[in-house]
């Protein structure tokens, strides 16, 4: 039996080295982020022509919204990312790039994405359809068919919170569903996983800026 127990013991120190691991990373996601969900009815967003043109033209049964946002201090942002502009094309990079790495697993273009550039696999597509100096948009699919309308749209934009010295990222995220089915696990499990990817996004994100400039990483500042 003492041979049972020693071998329980030592199959059961790294299963909860893995679990303190894994909870740690989920609340360093937590805290060094914010979430706003769901979205208010009447964010920016909504009223944006290019939304509207892609998505007032159907009667959705379901319209799912969240948020997740980081800020970087301005003490650690590289010289050259000192404007908005400047900044939020950087970011636009960084996220674009972390989209192919993560959702499509392909390498990172490291340049500013373009009107119309996109990926698809089988189970996803994501295509930009507005590039602005302090914004960008994309559309998205799930189990993409030719001519098939969005059903995603994700809008990403920056500002510089000049009183508390922040430079600020979110991503904005939209999906439209026509038919509305029952809560389960499973759907529970996918959106957490959504809002999750995003976290790790930003973070990453934040980080990459903040190495620019030979800092420590950054840490939500709000």
């Amino acid at each position: 039996m003492a041979v049972f127990r020693k071998l329980a013991l030592v199959l059961t120190i790294p299963i909860l080295f893995v679990l303190f691991r894994a909870a740690y990373n989920q609340y360093l996601l937590v805290s060094l982020t914010y979430t706003v969900d769901p979205l208010a009815s009447d964010d920016l967003v909504f009223d944006s022509e290019l939304y509207t043109t892609l998505f007032n033209h159907t009667k959705w049964a379901k319209v799912d919204t969240f948020a997740v946002g980081v800020g970087v201090p301005f003490k650690v942002l590289p010289k050259d990312l000192r404007s908005e502009e400047s900044f939020g094309a950087e970011v636009m990079k960084q996220l674009w790039d972390q989209r192919l790495a993560t959702q499509f697993n392909r390498r990172p273009t490291n340049k500013l994405p373009k009107m119309g550039d996109g990926s698809v696999n089988d189970a996803f597509a994501a295509q930009v359809v507005s590039v602005g100096e302090k914004d960008m948009s994309v559309a998205l699919v799930s189990r993409p068919k030719k001519n098939q309308l969005p059903m995603g749209f994700e809008h990403i934009m920056v500002t510089f919170d000049r009183e508390r010295k922040v430079a600020m990222a979110m991503i904005r995220y939209i999906w439209h569903s026509k038919t509305e089915t029952p809560p389960s696990w499973r759907k529970s499990l996918a959106r957490w996983s959504q809002i999750n990817g995003r976290r790790q996004w930003l973070l990453h994100t934040a980080n990459a800026i903040a190495e620019q400039a030979k800092t420590q990483p950054v840490k939500l500042e709000l």
